[in-house]
């Protein structure tokens, strides 16, 4: 049993320290979304995630307000061009003309 748990602690210290941190790992999961990653980099995303729920989470969380967030005007009940109220906009800019 102390062997396993030993082989265990060396595994995750290994993939810590050859995998991206926790920060690169949620630039590296937006950047995802955006272009292709390297199978290198996507590989050590894996890695880090097999040694990390946190990390794993939110990449499954940006993943899903990926996919939904296109189909959210769908969902609502308020048009989404209403923009502001003409009174809201003369009451900012005297607001920023005063300074």
């Amino acid at each position: 049993m102390k062997l396993f748990a030993s082989l265990k602690t060396r595994f995750v210290i290994w993939v810590w320290n050859h995998t991206p941190t926790c920060a690169e790992m949620s630039r590296l999961t937006s950047r995802a979304l955006e272009q292709p990653l390297t199978l290198k980099t996507r590989f050590k995303m894996r890695l880090h995630h097999l040694i990390c729920v946190w990390c794993k989470r939110y990449s499954k969380q940006l993943q899903f307000l990926h996919a939904t967030a296109p189909h959210l005007d769908e969902h609502t009940d308020v048009p989404a061009s209403r923009g502001l109220s003409a009174e809201a906009k003369r009451r900012i800019t005297q607001r920023l003309r005063r300074g």
